[in-house]
Order: structure tokens, then C-alpha cells, then sequence
């Protein structure tokens, strides 16, 4: 028979379990910043050796350690988003597309604009998550670049080189629905 637990105990137990859940999650934050520091790091190595690899992995810990620091200084609250993904599969095409479209625009007329289109002006974990994937994704192209981003009213300026398909520019500067 089990002995019956004070309220005091009972709290005890529930903030060590907290605790711990904490310490896991900060363990697991660490580890998949690490993970991708180390990779990232081989994947641009001419040649990976033993001393490369371990290198790649001590400098990633370091960084791993220091990207969970200031990701916790930030005075913002991010929500990860489902569209995220759809976003960071059509990056690498964009890119391609763009790098090609910039191969045509560099000997000829270089026209070039600044264009405006709209985030959510949420401030909210889930609309800070929206704009903070959308400028990475509007960035991550050699076609467009963010230059200036508003969240308290969700305007956005996008300096674009090339734009065309896949529409990555329209995709991200649409109205989010429920639930992305």
C-alpha cells in the first residue's frame, strides 16, 4: 500500500519531473544543433579525415551550446510551422531557377524591384514562426532578398532580382491559413 503524499511532496515531485523534462529538452536542442553543426561542417570539407571529423564535431558543440544560449535570450516566443517544410523543399528549386534566371539578367538590362507584401502582424509564437520562416526562405535564393521586415503591421520589403516559378516570393507572402 502506498503512503499517502503531502501536497508539499507531491509539488516536489511534480517540479523534479519538470526539471527534468526541462533538462531533456535542452539536451535534445543541444544535440540536434550539434548534429547539424557537425554535418554541415564535414558536408563543406574537401577532405574528411579523423582530425576533420573531430574538429567538426568540438567546434559544433561549442556553437551548439552557444546557438541554445541565444536562442533562449531572445525576448520572442517561436512556434515551428507546417508550411516550413513545404518552404525549405521548394528553396533548393528556387535557387536553381533563380541562379539560372541570374545567369540571363547579368550581361543584359539588370532591372531590379522592391516590392511589398505582407506577413502576418500576429505577435504570437505562431506569427513570429511565420515571418521568421518566410524571410529565411525569402533569403535562402540568390533572386530575393528581405530588407526590411515590420511585425507589428506585417509589412514586408522584398528586393527581388528574378522571380518565376516555383513562386516561392507568392507562396511565402500569402495569407497563412488555419492550421500552417
Amino acid at each position: 500500500m502506498r503512503e499517502p503524499t503531502s501536497s508539499r511532496g507531491g509539488q516536489l515531485q511534480a517540479g523534479g519531473r519538470r526539471r527534468e523534462r526541462r533538462f531533456a529538452t535542452a539536451l535534445a536542442e543541444i544535440a540536434l544543433w550539434w548534429a547539424a553543426g557537425t554535418v554541415f561542417w564535414l558536408a563543406t570539407a574537401s577532405t574528411i579525415t579523423a582530425v576533420e571529423a573531430a574538429v567538426a564535431a568540438l567546434v559544433s558543440l561549442v556553437g551548439a551550446v552557444l546557438a541554445r544560449m541565444a536562442r533562449r535570450a531572445m525576448p520572442f516566443k517561436l512556434a515551428a510551422r507546417r508550411v516550413w517544410l513545404r518552404w525549405a523543399a521548394t528553396v533548393p528549386v528556387a535557387a536553381v531557377a533563380d541562379a539560372l534566371r541570374l545567369a540571363r539578367w547579368l550581361p543584359g538590362e539588370q532591372p531590379a524591384e522592391v516590392r511589398e507584401g505582407h506577413f502576418p502582424a500576429d505577435q504570437g509564437p505562431a506569427g513570429v514562426g511565420w515571418r521568421a520562416g518566410g524571410v529565411v526562405a525569402l533569403s535562402a535564393t540568390p533572386g530575393s532578398v528581405v530588407v526590411d521586415s515590420n511585425p507589428a503591421t506585417g509589412r514586408v520589403l522584398v528586393h527581388s532580382l528574378a522571380d518565376g516559378w516555383p513562386g516561392l516570393g507568392q507562396e511565402v507572402l500569402r495569407v497563412p491559413q488555419t492550421g500552417e
